[in-house]
């Protein structure tokens, strides 16, 4: 079956606890598609818009057609902030990847800090810093 995955959450203003369920859910269309989405691989990503970058691998070789959520216990990382975000890319190619809006990964008490950069480096109001692990 072909497909297509529009990622639902999670989204803007969206606080998870590090330790806890990060829950991640998308919409399959199965229409105007030429991609199966059976082997997709879902990344937790941070950096700007145009310069991302990979701070782990949630899960692969998920079918992402026959599932619209995936629960995984949220990491440790460093900031604290609103930086993070999920990449779906299928068969292990970035071309036709989707991705999540921005949300924050607070530590394990709650805390969280502001994004590194209140800009993307074009100027678009969309804050953004680089995350590890």
């Amino acid at each position: 079956a072909r497909a297509t995955i529009e990622p639902v959450s999670p989204g803007p203003g969206d606080v998870f606890r590090s330790g806890s369920p990060c829950l991640i859910s998308w919409d399959t269309h199965r229409s105007d598609s030429t991609d199966s989405w059976r082997n997709a691989t879902i990344y937790l990503m941070s950096g700007s818009n145009l310069n991302m970058s990979l701070v782990t691998t949630v899960v692969e070789h998920l079918d992402g057609t026959n599932m619209t959520s995936y629960d995984w216990p949220c990491p440790n990382v460093v900031p604290n902030a609103d930086i993070y975000f999920y990449q779906f890319s299928n068969n292990g190619v970035s071309t036709g990847s989707t991705w999540t809006s921005r949300f924050t990964i607070a530590s394990y008490s709650g805390n969280t800090t502001l994004p590194e950069n209140s800009k993307q480096p074009g100027g678009a109001p969309i804050p953004w810093g680089v995350g590890h692990l």
